[in-house]
């Protein structure tokens, strides 16, 4: 992102096709039709010189699925986990001066838990037939004594 740190998003949205070249007159301001893409940020989890870190028991219910604007993850090379902000969604210019394209991706799996999770960001309503619910179900769920 510009005049920003420089963070690990996931793509939300492309955010349409760009426009043809005739509504896009020089006399307009850029801003008004630039291209831009939705995305949300990564931010990690442990404290550093750099970075003041979360707050365990918060990132321990991050973890648990308890709330809709936070996702837990482990970023594909990474060897520590991030949170992501669902809350922080926000547009970047698609130039390529804005973001550097990685070449990881979701698999079609993950891509529906992630709309499942938007929808509940969305709503504040989590379906209960979905697997993000399964999903929540299964952490939420306490071993039986013994067991």
């Amino acid at each position: 992102m510009y005049r920003a740190k420089v963070r690990p998003c996931i793509i939300v949205s492309l955010c349409g096709p760009e426009l043809p070249k005739e509504l896009r007159p020089s006399s307009s301001p850029k801003w008004q039709t630039a291209p831009t893409l939705l995305v949300a940020p990564y931010y990690g989890v442990e404290a550093s010189e750099g970075r003041g870190g979360w707050h365990l028991p918060l990132v321990e219910r991050i973890k648990k699925c308890e709330y809709p604007q936070f996702m837990l993850d482990q970023l594909p090379g990474a060897n520590f986990q991030s949170v992501l902000r669902l809350d922080h969604i926000q547009p970047i210019g698609r130039h390529h001066n804005s973001w550097e394209p990685k070449p990881a991706c979701l698999s079609d799996g993950a891509l529906e838990v992630f709309d499942e999770w938007l929808t509940w960001l969305k709503t504040g309503d989590l379906d209960e037939n979905t697997v993000l619910a399964m999903v929540r179900g299964e952490l939420n769920t306490s071993p039986a004594p013994g067991g």
